[in-house]
């Protein structure tokens, strides 16, 4: 195993007083899973929802240990140059803490944590940003929200439907589109598909990268991707 580097001290020089301490917790739990466990990964995921995400790490919590946000702290613990980092190599994981990943520790080699992977598909609540998978629409009158009690005029009035209570009933005064097959979803779109029931996002994660006890790093080619479309909107 490649010797320790942990007697380095990491500086937050750009983090404020306040908040200071729980950045530099996160520091020093991020270096010390870096010790203990065999191998890092990096993870990259669509628009996903805290549910989903926290069944799998409750899961996986007896072999494994993830971290989801504060990417840039991320960074600092995993270091940004040999210089900086703690063990071999894990500056290296650094780059691909931008957008929407999160960083695991865990026992498992590549191929269990795949399969992992693959078990966990459920299907989620799409979010602001998402495309529609496809066209949901609603046709005028009371029947397109008989299933919701009068109580639920005020919220639909909110998000944006032309709703009025007939004898207790919510009526749709004209046909509505709530969105279209394709079309990024804007929040109250996706606020009003959750309500009415509609799944149209996949909790999918993605292996970027792989960095072992030994210091060795593996990129994948889904990672090599990510890396090409992180760099491209960043122009």
């Amino acid at each position: 195993m490649p010797k320790s580097k942990r007697n380095k001290v990491v500086a937050l020089t750009k983090v404020k007083k306040k908040g200071r301490e729980g950045k530099e917790a996160i520091v020093e739990s991020v270096q010390t899973a870096l010790e203990e466990f065999p191998n890092a990964y990096v993870l990259s995921f669509g628009q996903m929802r805290a549910g989903p995400f926290k069944t799998l790490a409750h899961t996986m919590k007896s072999d494994s240990k993830f971290f989801l946000g504060k990417n840039k702290v991320v960074q600092v613990a995993l270091g940004k140059g040999s210089e900086d980092e703690v063990v071999d190599n894990s500056h290296l994981l650094s780059k691909y803490m931008r957008g929407q990943v999160c960083l695991l520790f865990t026992k498992k080699s590549k191929k269990d944590l795949q399969e992992a992977l693959d078990n966990y598909q459920v299907d989620d609540f799409a979010t602001a940003g998402s495309k529609a998978t496809y066209t949901v629409h609603l046709e005028k009158g009371t029947d397109a929200l008989s299933g919701f009690s009068h109580s639920m005029e005020g919220y639909f009035k909110q998000m944006g439907l032309p709703v009025k209570l007939n004898f207790g009933k919510i009526e749709l005064l004209s046909e509505v589109y709530v969105c279209r097959e394709g079309q990024v979803l804007n929040v109250e779109q996706g606020k009003l598909l959750k309500t009415l029931g509609h799944k149209m996002a996949n909790f999918d994660l993605k292996i970027l990268v792989q960095r072992n006890n030994k210091g060795q790093v593996k990129e994948t080619d889904a990672g090599n991707l990510y890396l090409q479309q992180m760099e491209g909107s960043a122009e």
